[in-house]
């Protein structure tokens, strides 16, 4: 189980997140949603170690995420931008991500249908493919929890499916999702919905709710 307890963050006068607190156990898909700009990405961030939190703790199985490498070990990453290298194959950025030269293991490229990709430039994959490829390299070190802000925005109906297939298949592996999204489908995929607003979070009980299309509203 992770268990997030009175995570604040401000910029300068400007408070961000206020008290947040949710936990979620293994298994488990939780949505963020809100505005652009209500916090969601900022969450994203400092649950990766990514940024620093101004107050609360973190804390996953039972132990206190305090360093960057604690995060790091804990949690796998997935940004909203393509975190990729461009000019490097698929391998090599794999690689990169987890500091190991092997192949990648077999239930990672089934899992994504990228074993006859290795070899190629990233620069010369689809978008869809690409976010296969930053998925790869984010659970390769097989994390505990993925953080995903906004994972399928921007794909199309494909790419989308494949995407949500993928984090399906993570989940029954009992691995954590958090993700950040502005799609109903994952809202509706999710074992909860948060929405953010003024800093707070709520719990939203029924995502198909008139209350949740005011996080599409940017």
């Amino acid at each position: 189980m992770i268990e997030i307890q009175n995570i604040s963050k401000s910029y300068g006068k400007k408070q961000i997140l206020k008290d947040i607190s949710f936990t979620a156990a293994a298994g488990e898909q939780i949505a963020l949603i809100g505005r652009n700009g209500c916090g969601k990405s900022t969450l994203i961030k400092i649950l990766a170690g990514i940024i620093k939190a101004d107050g609360g703790s973190v804390t996953c199985f039972d132990r206190q995420m305090k360093r960057a490498k604690d995060f790091s070990s804990m949690f796998g990453y997935i940004p909203q931008t393509n975190p990729l290298i461009e000019e490097l194959s698929v391998q090599d950025n794999i690689s990169m991500w987890t500091g190991s030269l092997k192949k990648p293991e077999p239930w990672l490229l089934e899992m994504l249908g990228i074993a006859d990709l290795l070899k190629t430039k990233v620069s010369k994959l689809s978008g869809g493919m690409k976010r296969r490829v930053a998925i790869g390299c984010a659970i390769a070190r097989k994390p505990k929890i993925l953080l995903m802000d906004e994972p399928t925005s921007a794909l199309d109906i494909y790419y989308k499916q494949s995407i949500r297939t993928l984090m399906k298949s993570y989940t029954d592996m009992q691995g954590i999702i958090i993700l950040a999204t502005h799609d109903q489908e994952e809202m509706r995929m999710s074992n909860k919905c948060y929405l953010i607003e003024n800093g707070g979070m709520e719990l939203i009980t029924n995502p198909t709710a008139e209350k949740i299309h005011r996080s599409f509203i940017h």
